[in-house]
């Protein structure tokens, strides 16, 4: 699978929370990565960063990540484990003040978003002194899952 164009957006001085573009994950995916790539050249203003996140009618449930864009194209990963309870979504960046300062001065930021979505699965944990930690690996969807998620939104142990 590649990545599928979400959008281009070019930031103003007024801009806080942005919808990119829709973007549905396929079926019984847990993972969105999504690649952000600058549009512009290195200048000398230190752009920063923003708060990427893909947001259902049942919120962030891909969670949020600080997110930097370079012009060479930066991935970044949003998932928390377990598969949204509905697969379609917004993908949403809140640039941080400090960028909307160097915008505000003329220096335009234009971001464009692509994204893919696939399955991460348990590829065993690692012991440590205050309990375990799980590791995961990414997979092709092949992997079964060990429980069952139900219309509420909980994992259930599958039988």
């Amino acid at each position: 699978m590649s990545f599928s164009l979400v959008g281009t957006y070019t930031f103003t001085p007024d801009d806080t929370q942005v919808i990119v573009g829709g973007f549905s994950l396929g079926e019984n995916h847990d993972t969105l990565w999504v690649r952000i790539t600058q549009d512009q050249p290195p200048g000398p203003w230190p752009w920063s960063y923003g708060i990427l996140g893909w947001r259902s009618s049942f919120g962030y449930e891909l969670g949020t990540t600080k997110a930097f864009a370079e012009p060479q194209g930066s991935v970044q990963r949003l998932g928390l484990g377990l598969p949204p309870v509905e697969r379609a979504g917004v993908l949403t960046f809140e640039p941080r003040s400090f960028n909307l300062a160097w915008i505000k001065q003329g220096n335009p930021w234009t971001l464009t978003f692509e994204a893919q979505s696939g399955v991460s699965s348990q590829s065993g944990g690692v012991e440590l002194s205050g309990g375990t930690s799980v590791v995961f690996g990414v997979s092709d969807g092949s992997v079964g899952y060990p429980w069952v998620l139900s219309p509420q939104g909980f994992a259930n142990l599958s039988a």
